[in-house]
């Protein structure tokens, strides 16, 4: 277990912060969550090597791996056969954060957008340490931070260097009203995504309707999709029975609690917003997961992507 974070820890994640976390990242694997399905014609190449996916069988060769030997065709023809693999290509994995201002927001544990971070990081690293070429989007309020995936570290480098300064509020929140809306990040990503990569969304998913709901399932057709639904357990139950002032630091409302309707009504929102998400791992392979921001994210990412 990772010592829990502190103080300004809670509220923002530094880049040097990011960069430590590449040893972890190691005990992640890259399956089930970044190759949980390999749609025909993506993920390998014409090239035969020692892959996973069967190729052919052919005369054994002076000089082919013995261990590829195939003993059952070499016992029912009398001569040696060898079997081939089709080597695998290294993988697109493309990271999208969202950095709007709902996500620098919790009442317990840290904040939701240091959670996205956090969890970006970990799959940021695992992804060029398993061989594969990282980009990412990376969403603020009104502008958005777009890298070409590349392998290693001109893939990584760049990406949490722009997390962390997402982080900080390097740049100005707007009015809500002008606030990048969850459908045209939906659909920015689906453009800029290849067929057959791994797409990953870290996102509270405010403001999704389902038009950007229908964009998702049309992105999980041709790419593995991975939803990653962050909350404040404030956003699921509101406490019952007080008057409670709220601002969002410029307006500010005084939250009645002993009214009932009103509380159904702010836990159906929530229940909605999520069940929308939600749903598209029912029928389709997408991978859902949902993380609060009380919990060890790095334990929950084990659960998920560890052999």
């Amino acid at each position: 277990m990772f010592p829990k974070r502190k103080g300004e820890q809670c509220v923002t994640v530094s880049l040097a912060e990011l960069l430590l976390l590449s040893k972890r990242a190691q005990k992640l694997s890259s399956s089930p969550l970044l190759l949980k399905r390999l749609p025909p014609g993506h993920h390998f190449s014409p090239l035969f090597g020692r892959g996973m996916e069967f190729a052919e069988c052919r005369r054994y060769h002076e000089g082919d791996d013995i261990r590829s030997i195939d003993w059952r065709v070499t016992a029912r023809t009398g001569k040696v056969h060898t079997k081939l693999f089709a080597a695998e290509k290294e993988r697109e994995v493309l990271i999208c954060v969202d950095m709007r201002s709902p996500m620098f927001f919790a009442t317990r544990g840290v904040f939701k957008s240091v959670q996205a971070c956090l969890m970006a990081g970990y799959l940021a690293w695992n992804a060029i340490q398993r061989g594969n070429r990282l980009g990412g989007v990376i969403f603020g309020d009104a502008t958005q931070d777009e890298f070409r995936s590349a392998p290693g570290k001109k893939g990584v480098l760049p990406f949490l260097q722009s997390l962390a300064m997402h982080a900080a509020r390097k740049s100005d929140p707007c009015e809500p009203s002008a606030m990048t809306g969850m459908d045209r990040m939906i659909e920015r990503i689906k453009q800029k995504a290849t067929a057959g990569s791994c797409v990953i969304v870290m996102s509270d998913f405010r403001r999704l309707s389902s038009v950007g709901h229908d964009c998702l399932i049309q992105l999980s057709t041709r790419c593995d999709l991975c939803l990653f639904f962050i909350y404040d357990p404030l956003e699921s139950a509101l406490p019952k029975n007080g008057l409670y002032p709220v601002t969002d630091g410029m307006k500010e409302w005084q939250l009645n609690t002993f009214d009932k309707k009103m509380l159904k009504r702010y836990q159906k929102q929530f229940t909605d917003r999520r069940d929308l998400v939600a749903s598209l791992a029912k029928e389709r392979p997408v991978q859902w997961m949902e993380c609060s921001t009380e919990e060890d994210c790095f334990s929950l990412l084990q659960q998920h992507i560890t052999r």
